[in-house]
């Protein structure tokens, strides 16, 4: 019986004008940033906020798979990306996981990605986003933020 799913890796077309309320960029709100998570102080990592927005600038709403990777920052190049400290994968494919992550104030995601090694106050980092759908093309963003701030 078909279930109608896509094979897993293909693009799955939408019609005009549905297609233009899809993501066609990602952006990571200046709310991301190092946080403790609990108020004894034990569990911390990186809260990023990301906006999916759509043809018209708009945000929207994007189902599919987030990988959040964290480098050092590397200061007077190019690329300011440094080594690979940390990496992410959440799914906000479902109904139900995506909601999860919905923040109607900032009509953004919300992802609390906990990282166990120490933040030092006023350290750079370099946060990359990466999101995949079967609805979209692969979207990506990229942002320097310090610590404590």
């Amino acid at each position: 019986m078909d279930s109608g799913a896509a094979p897993a890796g293909a693009k799955v077309s939408v019609p005009a004008p549905i297609s233009l309320t899809l993501p066609k960029q990602i952006a990571i709100h200046p709310f991301t940033g190092i946080r403790v998570f609990d108020e004894s102080g034990g569990i911390r990592g990186v809260d990023v906020r990301i906006q999916a927005l759509d043809a018209s600038g708009d945000s929207t709403k994007a189902f599919g798979d987030f990988r959040f990777e964290l480098y050092a920052f590397r200061a007077n190049s190019v690329d300011p990306r440094g080594a690979k400290l940390a990496t992410w994968e959440v799914s906000a494919a479902e109904a139900k996981t995506n909601a999860l992550h919905w923040d109607n104030i900032t009509r953004a995601y919300k992802f609390k990605l906990q990282w166990d090694q120490p933040i030092p106050v006023g350290q750079q980092y370099v946060l990359a986003a990466v999101f995949s759908s079967p609805f979209t093309e692969r979207l990506m963003a990229q942002r320097v933020f310090m610590a404590g701030q």
